[in-house]
């Protein structure tokens, strides 16, 4: 038996057409868990757009996600594979907007023929939002597949445009060059300072400094006299150079700098990283772990400015201390190891001291090529 579901605004019509499972067949209203068909009708529009469940589904999630775009003034791009490829949207006019069916997800007339192009359709801005509208009212109905449930994410803040007028950005410039011409021409017409008459004589007073006979400005230029001796106690033998005394060697010739020391040498990532994800202790506590996890996901949002060029997930497990702080991070796909430097966690890892016995907190962190990060506890459920 079809059972049949409509959801009717102003400007347009959402039928979806489908069978029930045995289980709820019989009840008042039955669950429709399998569409045979679903048709848009727009007010104006002499046929209707239809399709099976796919198009169902790509018509959701495309008209949402365009929808909510125009709205917040920020592109809401695809971020699940396969989506908009059936059904797509775009803006023609600031009051009209083109809606394409690709021939793959029509369904024809009644015998059951394909269209051979794809299906066009102008909607003004009434139209489009009456059509969100009769989808959100689908998507609310638990009665009407129940299992299909759009994947909702955050959309990335790179893709957030700063819409502000040329003149407003060209003001501050100009006026800073202003400023700093003015500040140059006044400071043109400042004397130079003299010096104190007291210094210059203190300069002539100071003896010229001792120069070592190994060096090479204390052999007298070729057919110059040689310098006698001063008898002053400034030529005298320095002590260093006694027999009696030890010479004390260098410590930056010999010794080796901080900077090369393996205490000081900063930390292979995904090396000793290892080991402080297995023996720290771990933090369990579900107020603490949701804390840390939302800030987390903050910190690599706002760090994450690099716009992404891998095509697979980045899954790494990362371990953050009770201050916030990344103690470490952890490959765990081929993927995350070759485009690890296109993620902001190397540049965010604590590298100073060895924090491994402090408790720590454990989460799985994806970054995926649509320039999402998701964040969840290790041993908690995938990231929704």
């Amino acid at each position: 038996m079809t059972i049949q579901r409509q959801y009717t605004l102003p400007n347009c019509k959402l039928v979806v057409e489908g069978l029930s499972d045995g289980a709820t067949a019989t009840a008042a209203r039955p669950v429709v868990s399998m569409v045979t068909n679903a048709e848009c009708h727009f007010a104006g529009q002499p046929k209707p757009i239809s399709g099976g469940r796919a198009f169902l589904e790509d018509l959701a999630i495309t008209a949402s996600n365009y929808a909510q775009g125009i709205l917040s003034g920020v592109p809401h791009p695809h971020t699940q594979p396969g989506q908009g490829e059936l059904v797509s949207l775009e803006r023609v006019e600031p009051d009209l907007h083109r809606l394409t069916v690709k021939p793959d997800s029509f369904v024809g007339e009644a015998n059951g023929g394909g269209s051979a192009a794809p299906v066009q359709i102008d909607l003004r801005t009434v139209q489009l939002f009456d059509l969100v509208e009769a989808i959100d009212q689908f998507l609310a109905d638990s009665q009407t597949l129940p299992e299909f449930a759009p994947q909702l994410a955050p959309v990335s803040r790179r893709y957030a445009v700063t819409h502000e007028p040329m003149t407003k950005q060209v003001v501050p410039a100009a006026i800073g060059l202003v400023g700093l011409a003015a500040a140059a021409a006044a400071l043109f017409f400042l004397p130079i300072p003299e010096r104190r008459p007291e210094a210059a004589a203190e300069d002539a007073a100071t003896p010229a400094p001792l120069v070592s006979p190994a060096s090479p400005a204390a052999s007298p230029p070729t057919g110059s006299p040689t310098p006698l001796a001063s008898p002053s106690p400034v030529a005298s033998p320095s002590p260093v150079q006694s027999p009696d005394t030890t010479v004390s060697e260098s410590p930056t010739a010999e010794s080796p700098s901080p900077a090369a020391s393996p205490e000081n040498a900063p930390p292979e990532t995904g090396g000793s990283v290892g080991e402080a994800l297995v023996n720290a202790n771990e933090i369990t506590e579900p107020e603490q772990l949701d804390r840390l996890k939302t800030q987390l996901r903050d910190r690599l949002d706002a760090a994450w400015s690099q716009r992404p060029t891998f095509t697979e997930d980045l899954v790494y497990q990362v371990s953050v201390a009770e201050n916030g702080d990344i103690l470490g991070f952890r490959y765990m796909n081929n993927a995350a190891v070759q485009n690890a430097n296109q993620t902001p966690l190397p540049d965010l890892q604590y590298q100073q001291t060895d924090r491994s016995a402090e408790p720590n907190a454990l989460f799985r962190v994806v970054f995926t090529p649509g320039g999402v990060v998701q964040v969840s506890p290790w041993h908690g459920r995938p990231p929704e």
